[in-house]
């Protein structure tokens, strides 16, 4: 992982430069906006607010001034190819976002949470990005413990989270999630510093 700070604020790159996350910016007001109405996206999170795009850019600036939140843009690198269908270079595209909660406090702890934009989902992006973002979580923010939640409905996030990282579920919250449309059982997932090496490990033979 390369990380760096730049006027723009944070930018942290996966080991081959596939994956680039950022602090969110104007530029993606828009296309958070766009992902947060997705009916894909929403199945497993119906709790989240659609948000227009103002509301977009209003979210982030308040998220920005809580050092307890740390929202990152995910952007994977694309080819770029010329009109004789050749590849000619690369940009980086839109491809979701993550955040962690709970920074700051006296644990050290953080609870993450990831969104894919439907277009790159069952693409094997989720193992980079995470891998990218826990990395920097634990080997530069130094925390102590990763918690993630998730719908026991949302199999393919149970699936990365046992099969990828190989963890097990703690504990699960019977109608812990509310929406419209009733209650949600949440499933709990943890990383402790101890435990991230060994994960480390096991997501770098997956990439």
């Amino acid at each position: 992982m390369t990380s760096a700070t730049c006027p723009r604020g944070l930018v942290i790159f996966s080991p081959d430069f596939k994956i680039k996350l950022t602090l969110a910016t104007p530029d993606e007001d828009e296309e958070v906006s766009k992902l947060r109405s997705i009916p894909s996206v929403r199945k497993h999170m119906p709790f989240l607010p659609t948000l227009t795009k103002d509301e977009a850019e209003i979210t982030r600036i308040r998220r920005a001034e809580d050092p307890s939140l740390l929202d990152v843009v995910i952007f994977v690198r694309t080819p770029l190819i010329n009109s004789k269908g050749r590849e000619d270079g690369s940009s980086y595209a839109f491809a979701g976002v993550a955040n962690v909660m709970g920074l700051g406090d006296e644990k050290n702890h953080g609870e993450v949470g990831i969104i894919i934009a439907p277009e790159f989902q069952g693409k094997g992006l989720t193992t980079p990005v995470l891998y990218t973002f826990l990395k920097y979580l634990f080997e530069h923010r130094k925390l102590r413990k990763v918690m993630f939640e998730t719908s026991t409905q949302n199999k393919p996030m149970i699936g990365w989270l046992e099969k990828a990282a190989g963890l097990r579920c703690e504990r699960i919250r019977e109608g812990e999630w509310k929406s419209e449309s009733g209650s949600i059982d949440v499933r709990s997932y943890a990383i402790t510093g101890g435990e991230w090496g060994g994960v480390r490990n096991s997501l770098e033979k997956k990439m």
